[in-house]
């Protein structure tokens, strides 16, 4: 095993693993989710400068509930990186240790990512104050812990986070299935979650944050018109082809009253309101035509022949 590799072992047990065998429909997921909490925390901490992968060693059989593992990191920059008690460690050492599997110091089990979740305990934060050491201690209640700040923005990380819950709190809910358990030294000491404990797993979708707000007048095409509640019509800007919510009630009230008259194809001119927000995974952009000013078809109107 090259020197920048960490092997460890996930462990899934109870009555229903009795006889050492779990579902490749509940042990693919879960290690698929793996991959991803290392995919995400190393973008991260390290961003592009390091690729970090895990491999299923070769011990894996087949039918065992028990996974060994191989975290391996190589450093485009060919530098060493990470820090342990003065000594140098892997990328992959370091993010072990970082989402909270395990590395032992003095003893006792690094405070990572899924310590702060589980002393946490579903609770609010109270508040973080940086330290002199690149630490920040963290408050909750009247109880404090110091942890990485790396471990805060883990922590922060959407896509990690629904990873670790893939990873620990589903293959729970199974019957029969109580614990998750990790061990990077062969067995000699576990960083373990039980079903109690795994449902802290389980994390909300952000709300998503209006990033851009702007109103003008257009010319829209029309293209497809609904009359279902919502009212979402599609428009041509001739540039590009959506949807749009119509909330101009004088003009919905005018439809319903049969006092205008349009077909597909005529051009409205409208006031839009134009939204952007910021969601897990990109930037949504939404429109809705707040006043129909006028109706115009391309079709059936020309100008007069003025002088």
């Amino acid at each position: 095993m090259d020197s920048d590799d960490m092997k460890f072992r996930i462990i899934y047990d109870g009555p229903a693993l009795d006889n050492h065998e779990m579902e490749v429909r509940d042990l693919a997921p879960a290690l698929l989710a793996l991959s991803e909490v290392f995919e995400e925390a190393n973008k991260t901490i390290y961003g592009k400068g390091t690729i970090v992968s895990v491999k299923v060693n070769a011990s894996f059989k087949a039918g065992s509930f028990g996974v060994d593992l191989i975290a391996s990191s190589s450093s485009i920059a060919q530098n060493l990186i990470g820090m342990f008690s003065g000594s140098t460690a892997s990328a992959a050492c370091n993010i072990i240790s970082l989402v909270g599997f395990g590395f032992l110091l003095g003893g006792k089990v690094k405070n990572g990512l899924i310590q702060l979740i589980t002393w946490m305990d579903g609770r609010k934060l109270k508040s973080i104050h940086p330290l002199p050491d690149g630490n920040v201690k963290v408050f909750i209640d009247d109880e404090e812990q110091v942890f990485e700040e790396q471990v805060v923005e883990l922590y922060k990380n959407y896509k990690l986070r629904q990873s670790l819950e893939d990873l620990i709190s589903k293959p729970l809910e199974k019957d029969g299935i109580d614990s998750f358990a990790v061990t990077i030294d062969e067995g000699k000491s576990f960083v373990s979650i039980n079903r109690k404990q795994s449902v802290l797993f389980k994390v909300d979708r952000p709300d998503d944050k209006k990033i851009s707000e702007s109103i003008s007048v257009k010319a829209l095409q029309l293209i497809d018109i609904s009359f279902d509640e919502g009212h979402k019509w599609r428009f041509n800007d001739g540039s590009s082809t959506f949807h749009a919510t119509v909330s101009d009630q004088d003009f919905i009230h005018a439809i319903d009253a049969q006092s205008v008259n349009f077909a597909k194809g005529d051009i409205l001119m409208v006031e839009l309101r134009i939204t952007q927000h910021l969601q897990v995974g990109g930037i949504k952009t939404s429109y809705e035509v707040i006043k129909v000013k006028d109706i115009i078809n391309p079709s059936r109107q020309i100008d007069l022949p003025f002088e």
